[in-house]
């Protein structure tokens, strides 16, 4: 019998200036154009725009350069989220339209190891006809066979990996700009190659030394707490108007610790047989709550979620599941767009150690059901890095770089407290929070991508006056 498991929470999400090149002819010896056109789709802009790989003795990193009319300062690099994401074939998302970073600065799109273009590739294709124990295993079994290391794809190796395409490409000096892990990435990079790193963006980030899976559940409930309690405060989610017959409300004026409670208990003990888009779906209580999840996290989330809820709450769950399923991560070109060998040996050997899944944490039914994502993650790493995982301290370490740290109220993916831990270790951060915003608010909020361009372009302002 194969065992149904499904993605973890870490996986929803998913440069160069000619004036600061001074690269040897050793050097350059390893960069190599990645093809005559780069993939995927082709878009019209006024950009030059060129891919390459940097090519070492068992790999390559594959890279786009989006080249600035006017680069002012130093090139940014951006770091794309995952573990297992990919930004090079996804490069259309900062020229159509053209990105206001491109005005003063080159910028560099890194498909980390394994990722996307890089060679060798961790993809699972296997898991993509179904996640179960046997896809995990033969995708394993086929990669192990091939000599990969999964160790080397731990957030070090991802990061001393780009470290070296810095000095390929004889960079001295470059902008960091990390998004949910790929903020991550930026940390271990400002640890490891502190001194060629002006100033860094961290846009909801994924501190080091935070437990994540332990800490998720409770905070991806405030999110949704907060997207629901808004609701009701504009009138859009009365509970007058619910079948009291199915759900009855009238004892709670709070959706979440009330109804929303009383719905997951009922999944978790009889769960309902749903058919969507890509099959039959078994929804119990941990399902539905990782689809508020996954939905919230999208820019329009904060609207969906609440409606679905609603409708679950009438009696309506095949809606509300349809009305989840129908949210997809837009602007991104179709395909493949995770490596899940990078995600499971990132999450298996860099954060799970340091989580506790053993302790009973929580006492409502939403933390609750979220939190078996935990033992998914333990399932998936028994299989991936058997043997006992120990727990590792991890201590912050303190670094006086000139960052911004951009975090979202209803990000329930890297929530708002996250932004809090990584700031303590940053002195001469900015923190921005901002209520209305949920997951990587840099890619999708104006407000955000203004923040992000005059922090790069040198224009300095207090998180008392910031500009928008």
């Amino acid at each position: 019998m194969k065992t149904k498991l499904t993605l973890s929470f870490l996986s929803i999400f998913f440069l160069i200036s000619t004036a600061s090149c001074g690269s040897s002819k050793e050097a350059l010896e390893e960069i190599t154009h990645l093809s005559q056109d780069c993939p995927g789709e082709t878009v019209p802009t006024e950009v030059h725009v060129d891919c390459f790989m940097h090519e070492k003795e068992n790999s390559a990193t594959a890279f786009a350069v989006l080249k600035s009319p006017n680069p002012k300062h130093e090139p940014i690099l951006f770091l794309h989220g995952g573990p297992g994401g990919r930004s090079v074939i996804d490069r259309h998302i900062w020229l159509t339209p053209r990105s206001k970073l491109l005005s003063t600065h080159d910028l560099i799109l890194v498909d980390q190891k394994g990722s996307g273009e890089s060679s060798p590739s961790l993809d699972c294709w296997e898991v993509d006809q179904g996640l179960n124990k046997d896809s995990i295993s033969a995708c394993k079994n086929r990669l192990s066979s091939d000599g990969i290391n999964f160790s080397s794809y731990q957030v070090k190796g991802i990061a001393e990996d780009i470290a070296q395409l810095r000095v390929s490409l004889g960079i001295k000096k470059w902008n960091l700009y990390g998004v949910s892990f790929g903020s991550r990435i930026a940390l271990e990079l400002l640890s490891i190659d502190g001194d060629a790193v002006n100033s860094a963006v961290l846009d909801s980030p994924l501190p080091p030394h935070v437990p994540a899976y332990d800490s998720l559940p409770s905070g991806s409930e405030r999110a949704i707490n907060l997207a629901l309690d808004n609701c009701q405060k504009i009138g859009e989610c009365d509970l007058s108007l619910l079948n009291k017959e199915i759900y009855d409300c009238s004892h709670t004026e709070n959706l979440l610790s009330g109804c929303l409670g009383d719905l997951l208990g009922e999944l978790n003990k009889n769960p309902i047989l749903f058919s969507g888009p890509e099959g039959n779906i078994t929804v119990d209580d941990s399902t539905f709550a990782f689809e508020l999840v996954r939905t919230l996290a999208h820019p329009d989330g904060k609207n969906v979620v609440p409606k679905a809820v609603m409708l679950a709450l009438d009696g309506r769950l095949a809606e509300a599941m349809q009305s989840l399923l129908r949210i997809n991560i837009s602007g991104y070109s179709k395909g493949d767009a995770l490596s899940e060998g990078v995600q499971y040996s990132s999450e298996c050997l860099d954060e799970l150690p340091k989580n506790n899944p053993s302790i009973e944490k929580y006492s409502t039914p939403l933390a609750s059901a979220l939190s078996k994502r935990e033992e998914t993650l333990q399932e998936i790493c028994a299989i991936w890095t058997p043997g006992e995982v120990l727990i590792k301290k991890h201590n912050p370490k303190s670094f006086r770089t000139e960052t911004l740290i951009l975090s979202g109220l209803l990000d329930p993916v890297t929530p708002a407290s996250w932004s809090l831990k990584t700031k303590e270790s940053l002195p001469n951060a900015i923190l921005i929070q901002r209520e209305n915003w949920t997951h990587a608010p840099s890619l999708n909020d104006e407000c955000a991508k203004k923040l992000v361009y005059e922090f790069f372009d040198n224009s300095r302002w207090s998180v008392e006056n910031p500009p928008c």
